[in-house]
């Protein structure tokens, strides 16, 4: 297993690495705050949106029944910390109810998990539609924000870049890493808008929880043309084996961000037998990334035609269960909460048979 010092060394030797890790040696001291950075674009767009919603992905997994899917609660919380409510997208949605809900909402988070991404499974497809009808909005100046966590992260990338096999393996599956910064990192949207003290943070401590079993290289970011120019690799990590991947990037034309790490665990997930850290520099990391996105949000005026149109769309209607319960002492649960809902699909039967009666 090469040690995190051989990683740091083998900097200097791998040209493929070096162009973006060249201020990581350097343990990103150089990395300022936003309010330094972002004075001309805030002073462009200072009208804001304080009634955030963010649409949110369902995914047809364990833990979800036949013919159900769920959406962890923590990623629920991790928004409201912030200032928004969720509305959910389930999986199986058809393009009109996408489109009015998209309408509807002023974000949207890809979450981590579990699905298979690949065109003609729900959620990627979903998902595809909801980056395409992101795209278009933000190229008619209809300010929509993304943030896509693991799995989202994954998702994102094989969008973007148009290769369903662009991705690779790699065993972080429950590990707490810290960040090695590029030099594009510094003035990026993401992290030049973070407090200095989280960003010195993330690069100092293991504060990243890394639970994913894929990931992008360097290699194949580097080989994809349309990725490589769409957008900029902020950060690196490490497996337990030292494999290097991608963990965070931020498209340059959209204002959408993907970590691979999962900032919403810290606060919110509390499985007894996972690595996940807790302190309280790793609790402030999950509000600066949650705040930072919401306000992101603040910027679009996407909104539901009416209150009860609101109250219908939000999350609040779905069944939400304690999925965290130990069954003995040596289970290992891996989400504290779920909502869960019922496929669309079944939903619009049950609607038409009932009307038929």
């Amino acid at each position: 297993m090469r040690s995190r010092v051989q990683f740091l060394s083998c900097i200097f030797c791998t040209t493929l690495i070096f162009p973006y890790v060249l201020d990581a040696l350097k343990l990103n001291t150089g990395l300022t705050s936003g309010n330094g950075t972002r004075t001309d674009e805030d002073a462009r767009h200072h009208k804001r949106n304080n009634r955030v919603l963010i649409g949110l992905l369902s995914q047809p997994s364990d833990p979800a029944g036949r013919h159900e899917s769920y959406i962890a609660a923590s990623y629920v919380k991790f928004l409201e910390s912030a200032g928004a409510r969720v509305v959910p997208f389930v999986h199986d949605m058809d393009k009109d109810e996408i489109k009015r809900r998209f309408d509807m909402v002023n974000g949207f988070l890809l979450p981590g998990g579990s699905a298979r991404l690949r065109p003609g499974h729900t959620f990627f497809d979903t998902a595809t539609e909801v980056v395409r009808l992101a795209n278009e909005a933000n190229d008619k100046g209809d300010y929509f924000p993304i943030l896509a966590i693991c799995l989202g992260f994954e998702t994102l990338a094989i969008i973007a870049s148009g290769n369903v096999s662009i991705l690779g393996s790699y065993d972080s599956e429950d590990t707490a890493a810290p960040l090695y910064f590029t030099e594009k990192a510094k003035n990026s949207r993401f992290f030049g808008s973070l407090p200095e003290k989280i960003v010195a943070d993330l690069a100092a401590k293991p504060y990243a929880r890394e639970s994913h079993s894929h990931g992008l290289s360097l290699a194949s970011f580097d080989a994809n043309k349309v990725l490589k120019e769409e957008y900029e690799v902020l950060s690196l990590s490490t497996d337990p084996e030292g494999e290097v991947y991608i963990s965070t990037m931020e498209s340059k034309k959209y204002p959408y961000t993907a970590t691979q790490w999962h900032p919403e665990k810290n606060a919110y997930e509390w499985g007894d037998k996972l690595h996940i850290p807790h302190s309280k520099g790793a609790i402030d990391v999950t509000y600066a990334v949650a705040s930072f996105f919401v306000d992101q949000a603040r910027r679009s005026f996407h909104a539901p035609q009416s209150i009860l149109e609101e109250d219908d769309a939000l999350i609040y209607g779905a069944r939400l269960e304690f999925t965290g319960r130990h069954t003995s002492e040596d289970d290992a649960p891996w989400m504290d909460e779920g909502y869960f809902f019922d496929d669309w699909s079944r939903r619009k039967e049950d609607a038409t048979g009932s009307a038929a009666q």
